[in-house]
């Protein structure tokens, strides 16, 4: 009971709390802003391009020790503004402690100008591989296996909730909307399997070309996602004295989730539950080495979705309020019903894998006849990444990202990126490994600029992961 009462709790503050599926446990691709499409090898390839496990660079065999990242970001107020509106001011006392400080107009104007105009959005992502490997056999090409567990949260919350918490309802009247109000939180698990194969070697234009697919048997144990929300409130002056609350409210949401999650049943947490969920999803991806060192690939993941079927709960509100004494019983019960909605089972939903298309190139200095100059070795990509829809987190905003990995010394890999668009801004990226040959330790993150400008902090991203190769 107290397992699963925390992990309610817990999803429950990440969802009051970007991405593609697959990157995020790609550690040594998240200190290069996510650039992956062309040049990753053995088990950053799956999920990402499987037809990269059979292109040149790959060891004959690679194990992940359960490499995992962590992003949580926010649109909703930097650091900077917290630490000016949020934290009172310098006291008087011989104690210096803080009093608080009172908003003038001026600043809740300020706070106000730095949410986005649209939806201001907060997410949360984690994404671990507890096992995970890769085979590479020549001319018979690259297989891969791994297992992969998603999970996340996405709250989108329009200005107007900010405005009349720091206005609230004026004298002369006042009208908020809320609409696009959304809240989504996922749980679920893949189940792996990609093959890469070399098709062709050494022909016009293309030295080598490879192409691969993935199958992924996917199993969900929570989901949460809000189908559509309007809504409306204000006041209105009726007397000299007199007001009267105007609201409406029509929204859906549907949750499914595993028995453990249900508070009703009495089932203890497993790591193996049966599943709410249930899907089928595939990868494709083409690698092609154009010129020594030189690699274009493109790839389309995560394509395919998942049906939730099990403890299908909905919550429906539909209502249109005018309430002119708000002590009235009756008119507190209305508005709690229409802020809190009607819980009735649903039917069972599908719901899209986040299906990402990424194009890009690498450059290998050390095998590139215009790099082979530079000491050392370095691997430059380009990527191009667009969501295809915007399941589970995913967006359909573009995003490019510049990465580079440079080897001076040897085993001691240095990573870094930056990365624009995908619904963000500008993001600095930065890593580093300590590359054993037969053991390999990554570190990455995706908010290397907040060391440089602090007072902007929005975002926190980590990942880490060890790899056995041989």
């Amino acid at each position: 009971m107290r397992v699963r009462t925390l992990i309610i709790v817990v999803l429950l503050l990440l969802t009051a709390t970007q991405l593609s599926a697959g990157d995020r446990s790609n550690v040594r691709a998240m200190g290069m802003g996510r650039t992956l499409v062309a040049g990753s090898r053995g088990i950053e390839a799956i999920g990402i391009n499987p037809a990269n496990l059979a292109a040149a660079g790959n060891s004959a065999f690679s194990l992940g020790l359960a490499p995992a990242g962590l992003r949580v970001s926010t649109e909703l107020f930097s650091y900077d503004i917290y630490q000016s509106y949020f934290t009172g001011e310098p006291g008087t006392t011989a104690g210096g402690s803080r009093k608080p400080k009172y908003l003038t107009d001026a600043d809740k104007n300020d706070i106000l100008s730095s949410l986005p105009d649209g939806l201001a959005e907060t997410r949360f992502d984690v994404e671990a591989m507890p096992l995970g490997f890769t085979i590479s056999a020549g001319r018979l090409g690259g297989l891969g296996a791994a297992v992969i567990e998603h999970a996340g949260a996405l709250l989108e919350l329009p200005k107007d909730y900010f405005r009349f918490f720091l206005f609230g309802l004026d004298s002369a009247g006042s009208r908020y909307v809320l609409d696009g109000t959304a809240a989504s939180a996922w749980w679920w698990r893949e189940y792996n399997i990609s093959y890469g194969i070399r098709l062709r070697r050494d022909t016009v234009g293309i030295r080598e070309l490879s192409i691969g697919v993935g199958v992924k048997l996917l199993r969900g144990y929570a989901m949460m996602e809000t189908d559509h929300y309007t809504g409306s409130f204000g006041n209105s002056r009726i007397g000299s004295n007199q007001y009267q609350l105007n609201a409406q409210f029509d929204y859906l949401t549907r949750r499914s989730g595993v028995d453990f999650l249900d508070e009703e049943k009495n089932e203890d947490f497993g790591p193996f539950p049966d599943p709410a969920g249930k899907g089928t999803g595939f990868d494709f991806g083409i690698n092609a080495q154009v010129r020594p060192g030189l690699f274009v690939a493109a790839s389309v993941t995560d394509i395919g979705k998942m049906e939730w079927s099990e403890n299908v709960v909905q919550t429906e509100g539909r209502y249109k309020l005018v309430i002119d004494d708000p002590f009235k019983e009756e008119n507190t019960d209305s508005l709690e019903r229409a802020v809190r909605g009607t819980n009735s089972p649903g039917k069972a939903f599908s719901v899209s894998l986040p299906t990402t298309l990424r194009v890009g190139v690498a450059i290998n200095s050390s095998e590139f006849t215009g790099l082979k100059f530079l000491p050392g070795r370095m691997l430059i990509a380009l990527d191009y990444s667009q969501g295809l829809n915007k399941s589970m987190g995913n967006t359909t905003e573009p995003r490019v990202a510049l990465g580079m990995e440079y080897r001076l010394i040897p085993l001691l890999p240095l990573r870094t990126g930056i990365a624009f668009g995908g619904g963000d801004v500008p993001r600095w990226s930065a890593g580093f490994g300590l590359d054993l040959y037969y053991l390999s330790l990554d570190v990455g993150t995706e908010n290397f600029g907040v060391l440089f400008s602090p007072k902007n902090f929005q975002m926190f991203s980590f990942a880490a992961g060890l790899r056995l190769r041989f």
